[in-house]
């Protein structure tokens, strides 16, 4: 016999039922590939993982849940039968082997009851799983906070380094193909890990006897179920019992350093200086560098006092980095190499309603976030705030007045990094209220800590109070576990989604009418193809006019509609993000700026001309000086901008006179002479346009320029890759060329996604047709951070890079 029954709430937990299955009796009762699985409350995330396990192994699936979500929709696409409702008639139809519950799901549930009088097998989700995991090696994720970010980070890595591990995760995770996955092959010869997020909530850690596992920290939390955080710490001392490898842990929270830290097998992680894995901020948020808008947190790994490594993660805040150390330690303990392990984790976007970005325009950022405990919400807030000085708008709704009640006192302080606070009604979960316990006590006790907040029971006005407080520069949180919360998030994030479009209509529209047939103007047009990388988003309006007063057009209605614009070359030397680029992209790649005339010496030609074309004309017409431009894959207006180079000679040496135009749409000629330049760029570009340029070359021999530049070619080929790429990476620092130093620090084909440092060339990042910008972007704060670490050196990037996150 197996214990369930009922607590105040009515939930399972003493009630003896002869009928109820055992860990032990499980896998027996499943023998047959094909047996009927009910589970009763299919739509949470951890039962419908339950369920893609189910599939995987060839069983029927079937069940029921009030709500249809992605969840439900999943399973069906597979096959499952998911009922909208719960009824007996449905379970006794189904004939099942075994009935699967969770904790949330109340005793007088009738296809609970159906199930006990039928006499067939009643088990709870976590015995079911831990089942299921001793098929394979375990290894388990647990803590009161964080376990589904690093059990999804940790099942990401191990797949990414060709384990191909089963997994169990409390929550989709996009770049996962759903919340759950029995892998019948790991890595070759080998059985497969399978990663399961163990639950503390309802006393199941004891469940589990896992291979390996990861204990994040200990809080008082679920003290609807637990008396006190002693009998948490009980729990969580049992679960380590039964771990028969590496038991990693924080080294940061003092009752698991208590806990753990005399047991044999223990390994200790974190910030502080004697855990044996020492993680270290290296930059808390490089947000505000003239090349990222996006976020990226950067650290380092100490083993045992030796550095392990340099990381790069587009989690932000002190807890996900030691969380992310977590997932380095167990994974280094299974014996991987360092820099395998920085590539598998590097690319991980996190979990979905963690930190979950859910719309942003330039102006606003909308986050979706699952922190319901004081401690979560805390963490998560100082994350926010890292990102920059902007306004911090934070919308909570309370989950279980259970836990309102215990925690009021650390709730009342947790939100004083938010610059505004709204509080929603307590979500219930299924719990019964207790009388004056509710949002408006905890807004009483938010005010009474000297802080404003505004109770709005009603989630529509919430979703309108958020809109009407909201200022351009603003981020916005949206915090809670229950599902009303984060639709009010989906639901604004969307709203503001169908603002912008239609204000980006009424603009398109208005620009096209003011421009000629000849002037191509498009919506969303795709820039990774415009790109020499051939990564990036899209623009968000895309103009090449047909003629200087064309553009002098688009650039007087740019500055009507305060539209932030930007201008286009060739595509070289530029890394797009992968948000693409909010407002206009101006390109000079009509016919009418890529026009060449070769008159005695000189050559006029316009901006948009690509660099090869002058070379070759100027081969045809006896000219030389120009040959040095021919493998230069850019246009002229762009080689102007950026004073390009190569074969020791400068865009400028061959420059006689200038064409450009300022911002109000004014042209003007100067002489090279008097325009400043310096390496790598011309300061008077930033806030010009160029339109054309008079070159000056000398008379030679049409056989010695073609030598020339044949030699130039090969020269050119047999040092640079033919991969994609947006030409050298970085500008080269004074110690020496940053090729050779990137080459030195042994970075040659180090990978992250589909970009890796050239084999050929380690100035060069290549594209292996699968890079995003997102990859580029985290291989070169790697390249940084080890020229920074090992030579302290700060390399600056030459490749301009530009774009939304």
């Amino acid at each position: 016999m197996h214990g369930v029954g009922t607590t105040h709430a009515g939930y399972l937990e003493f009630k003896i039922v002869v009928n109820a299955a055992t860990t032990e009796n499980v896998n027996a009762i499943l023998q047959n590939p094909g047996a009927v699985v009910y589970l009763v409350g299919a739509g949470g995330c951890g039962m419908s993982g339950l369920g893609h396990l189910l599939i995987d192994l060839g069983h029927r699936v079937v069940g029921s849940d009030l709500v249809v979500n992605e969840e439900t929709r999943q399973l069906r696409a597979r096959g499952a039968e998911i009922h909208s409702s719960h009824a007996a008639d449905q379970l006794r139809a189904a004939e099942p082997a075994l009935v699967v519950y969770t904790s949330a799901v109340r005793w007088d549930n009738p296809e609970l009851q159906a199930a006990e009088k039928l006499r067939i097998p009643i088990v709870r989700r976590a015995v079911l799983l831990a089942a299921l995991q001793n098929r394979q090696r375990g290894i388990c994720v647990a803590g009161t906070h964080g376990k589904t970010t690093t059990s999804a980070l940790l099942t990401f890595a191990l797949d990414r380094l060709g384990l191909k591990p089963s997994y169990a995760i409390g929550a989709l995770v996009p770049q996962l193909p759903a919340s759950a996955r029995f892998s019948k092959t790991g890595a070759p010869g080998t059985q497969p890990y399978f990663v399961v997020e163990a639950d503390e909530s309802d006393g199941s850690l004891r469940e589990f006897q896992p291979e390996h596992s990861i204990v994040l920290n200990v809080d008082a939390e679920h003290l609807d179920f637990y008396s006190n955080l002693e009998a948490i710490g009980q729990e969580f001392g049992q679960f380590a019992s039964q771990t028969r490898g590496h038991l990693v842990f924080c080294a940061d929270d003092s009752r698991l350093a208590e806990l753990f830290a005399r047991r044999a097998g223990a390994v200790s992680y974190g910030f502080h200086p004697l855990a044996a894995y020492r993680c270290e901020l290296k930059t808390e948020i490089a947000a505000n560098r003239r090349e990222r808008s996006k976020p990226e947190t950067l650290f380092s790994v100490w083993h045992n006092g030796e550095k392990l490594g340099e990381h790069s993660t587009s989690l932000i805040g002190e807890k996900n980095v030691s969380n992310a150390t977590a997932v380095v330690a167990l994974i280094h303990q299974l014996g991987f190499p360092a820099a395998d392990i920085a590539r598998a984790i590097a690319p991980f976007r996190g979990a979905a309603r963690r930190q979950q970005e859910l719309f942003s325009d330039g102006r606003v950022r909308i986050f979706d976030d699952y922190g319901h405990h004081p401690a979560e919400i805390r963490a998560t807030l100082q994350a926010f705030r890292a990102l920059g000085p902007r306004r911090l708008l934070v919308a909570f709704q309370p989950h279980r007045f259970t836990r309102t009640q215990c925690l009021l006192q650390e709730f009342a302080t947790c939100f004083r990094d938010a610059d505004v606070v709204w509080l929603a009604e307590v979500y219930a979960a299924s719990e019964p209220p207790i009388p004056g316990v509710n949002s408006a006590l905890l807004a009483d006790a938010i005010r009474a800590q000297g802080q404003a907040v505004e109770f709005i029971p009603s989630t529509a006005e919430l979703r309108a109070a958020v809109r009407t407080a909201m200022q351009p520069g603003d981020l916005v949180v949206f915090l809670g576990a229950g599902p009303d919360i984060t639709n009010v998030a989906h639901e604004l994030a969307a709203q503001l989604g169908e603002e912008g479009a239609r204000v980006k209509d009424d603009i398109y529209g208005d620009l096209a009418a003011r421009l000629s047939k000849q002037t191509i103007v498009r919506r969303d047009e795709s820039l990774a193809r415009r790109t020499t990388l051939r990564v990036g988003g899209t623009a968000d309006i895309y103009v090449e006019p047909a003629s200087e007063a064309e553009l002098a057009e688009v650039l007087k209605f740019c500055a009507i509609y305060s539209l932030p614009f930007v201008m286009l070359g060739r595509g070289s030397n530029l890394l797009i993000r992968d948000g693409g680029i909010r407002g206009a992209v101006i390109s000079l790649a009509h016919a009418h700026f890529s026009r060449i005339e070769v008159v005695g010496d000189k050559i006029h030609c316009g901006a948009g001309l690509r660099l090869k074309t002058v070379a070759v004309e100027a081969r045809r017409q006896g000219l030389t000086g120009f040959e040095f431009l021919e493998g230069i894959p850019g246009s002229v207006g762009g080689a102007m901008r950026m004073n390009a180079g190569a074969m020791g000679a400068w865009i400028f040496d061959v420059i006689e006179r200038i064409r450009f135009m300022d911002y109000s749409g004014q042209v003007h000629e100067h002489p090279a002479a008097e325009i400043t330049v310096e390496y790598r760029g011309c300061p008077l570009f930033k806030n010009h346009i160029a339109l054309g340029a008079v070159l000056k070359g000398q008379l030679a021999p049409n056989e010695a320029i073609k030598d020339r530049m044949d030699a130039f070619s090969r020269k050119r080929w047999d040092s640079q890759p033919n991969q994609p790429s947006a030409g050298c990476i970085f500008k080269n620092p004074k110690p020496m060329p940053a090729g050779k130093l990137i080459e030195e620090l042994g970075l040659k084909g180090t990978r992250v996604g589909g970009a890796m440092v050239s084999d050929v060339h380690a100035n060069f990042i290549v594209n292996d047709g699968t890079a995003t910008a997102r990859d580029v972007l985290n291989l070169i704060e790697i390249i940084r951070q080890r020229a920074k670490s090992t030579r302290g050196i700060e390399l600056e990037t030459e490749v301009e890079i530009l774009g939304e996150g």
